[in-house]
């Protein structure tokens, strides 16, 4: 959903427009990246164009390609040291794993430069300054920072040190806006808040089904191959991991249905900020719905 028009921007032009020493430098930005910042529509239209660059040159067949390249080389090199076939099928499987990585590399590098267009550089200056100027910022995509593995970016905001930031200004609050044209902020309904709740909690079930399962499995073993009959009490498990699947997949339907009411307030905010308002930062959950 992220960059559609139902999606909230990270900051909108109005609030770049709110304040006169942001204003002015985001119009620099403007002139050195051939981009008109405070233009909604046209902000998000480069968004949707250079995100889906982007996964064009990170996912898709090539990745998948190389995926399966690594796979055979690391099995391949596995078999063929544990089976002593001599020095030429190690040789030749360590050649394809290194290719392999090298090629990921590639395809990494490929997508750092995809996320170096100029456009980009400086909406990422752009949200760097605004939140210089304590302007919120509801998100801030995790494509266009290149994060991925344990939050690592490959492509950060940059620091920003304007000599017109201080730290009064920094710490402000973002200025009110008193336009009777500004739509009011919808109120979050209680179906977002459960949505929210249910999302950090995390999707466990399916895996703890499982592990009961192999539990289970592992106890009637031990009772057969060690006549112990006393383990076969694990069998337990097997009617707990059901109530376990059971319970997950309700949960999922549950899910489902306020993920529909989480996207109808995102749209409504969406709405609210095409107005110029300033809206609130997204909780991660939310952030997680546009990223999707």
């Amino acid at each position: 959903m992220s960059d559609s028009p139902s999606a909230p921007l990270p900051v909108s032009g109005a609030v770049l427009s709110s304040d006169g020493r942001l204003a002015a430098e985001v119009r620099e930005f403007n002139t050195s990246y051939g981009m008109d910042y405070f233009d909604d529509g046209q902000v998000r239209r480069m968004l949707v164009e250079q995100r889906a660059a982007y996964r064009r040159s990170t996912h898709g067949a090539p990745i998948w390609c190389v995926s399966l390249a690594g796979t055979t080389g690391l099995a391949w090199l596995i078999w063929a040291a544990r089976t002593g076939q001599g020095a030429v099928a190690v040789v030749t499987a360590a050649a394809l794993l290194a290719l392999s990585a090298l090629a990921f590399y590639a395809i990494y590098r490929q997508g750092v430069r995809k996320l170096r267009h100029p456009h980009l550089e400086g909406y990422r200056h752009v949200l760097a300054a605004a939140m210089a100027y304590g302007m919120r910022v509801t998100h801030v995509p995790d494509w266009l920072t290149g994060t991925g593995g344990g939050g690592v970016k490959a492509v950060p905001l940059p620091p920003h040190s304007s000599p017109n930031v201080t730290t009064h200004s920094a710490q402000a609050q973002p200025p009110r806006y008193e336009s009777g044209d500004i739509a009011p902020l919808p109120a979050a309904p209680p179906a977002v808040a459960e949505y929210e709740l249910l999302t950090q909690q995390g999707d466990w079930h399916h895996e703890a089904g499982w592990a009961l399962l192999v539990a289970a499995g592992l106890g009637v073993t031990f009772a057969v191959t060690r006549d112990q009959p006393l383990a076969y009490v694990t069998l337990l498990c097997v009617p707990l991991a059901i109530g376990v699947w059971i319970a997950g997949h309700r949960l999922g339907r549950r899910k489902a249905v306020l993920e529909t009411e989480a996207l109808a307030y995102v749209r409504k905010l969406a709405a609210a900020q095409s107005s110029g308002a300033p809206l609130p930062e997204l909780s991660p959950p939310l952030r997680k719905l546009l990223e999707d």
